[in-house]
């Protein structure tokens, strides 16, 4: 029982400098696909989140819009329709996604809660904290990210409550749009200027060969990222989301993860320890 008590205190040990350097700090953390999906996941992820927010940092949850829609959409009689690979979204489609997204926001609150932490949704049109445009009239409503509200988000989350953001952004004349759920964790976190970026994905990482784990990159410079999209290892859709996060490297976001959501812990494995367990991508 000794030595199981002094393994623990040694883990904490190792977090003290973290915990200090981190002090106050706001970390975006994005969540989507099957951790939403999966309960057991989902329930270890927030509380992560919940235990950030205790020990003095300040986290802000970005969403996807989970399967629920899909499966709201096929329920209602609409075909996905795509155009160079995002969903057209009409009004129809619109209506479905901002009742299937508003109820995940209030249930991921409500978890959150549950768990021993406070939350507050971000759902428009009551919180208005991303504004955006019109991605490609092709698209109908879709929306492109053109910056968020400092103000109210800090407010939130400067008084111990974790913001749980959704992938929705409202045009300047407040029409509300479907918007991807990455563009709205990346204008937070560079909004924001946040410490740290933290995709929780379904994969580890950036690996030299999808396959196997065991080729996980732990850490990339934003040269060494361009190296490997240029040798075709980060290839496909990984490029732009690639180049997104180095942008907002450049705009003042610290460092960006990309860590497996399924793994226990993983959020505070990559953040609280030395080796951490997934890739991080920083500037040279």
């Amino acid at each position: 029982m000794v030595q199981e008590a002094a393994a623990k205190a040694r883990v904490l040990i190792e977090a003290l400098p973290f915990l200090k350097r981190f002090h106050h700090q706001v970390m975006v953390v994005k969540v989507g696909g099957e951790a939403i999906e999966d309960a057991t996941v989902l329930d270890r992820l927030l509380t992560d989140l919940v235990w950030l927010e205790q020990v003095g940092v300040e986290p802000i949850l970005v969403h996807g819009g989970g399967k629920s829609i899909t499966r709201a959409m096929e329920a209602a009689g609409l075909k996905p329709v795509f155009h160079n690979g995002r969903r057209v979204t009409d009004a129809a489609a619109m209506a479905i996604v901002a009742r299937e997204v508003e109820a995940l926001n209030v249930h991921l609150v409500n978890r959150i809660v549950a768990l021993g932490g406070a939350a507050v949704g971000m759902c428009p049109p009551r919180h208005q904290v991303v504004a955006g445009t019109v991605m490609d009239p092709a698209l109908g409503l879709v929306g492109q990210p053109t910056g968020v509200d400092q103000e109210r988000l800090w407010r939130f989350a400067s008084r111990g409550l974790i913001p749980v953001v959704p992938p929705l952004s409202v045009t300047a004349d407040g029409q509300v749009m479907n918007t991807n759920a990455d563009d709205i964790a990346l204008a937070v976190a560079t909004g924001m200027k946040a410490v740290k970026l933290v995709f929780m994905s379904s994969v580890p990482g950036v690996m030299t060969d999808p396959k196997d784990p065991a080729t996980l990159l732990s850490s990339l410079t934003d040269a060494q990222v361009r190296e490997l999209s240029a040798q075709g290892v980060i290839k496909g859709g990984m490029i732009p989301k690639v180049e997104s996060c180095i942008a907002a490297l450049h705009a003042g976001v610290g460092k960006i993860h990309i860590v497996s959501a399924a793994q226990p812990q993983a959020l505070l494995l990559e953040i609280f320890t030395n080796d951490g367990v997934g890739t991080e991508i920083r500037l040279a």
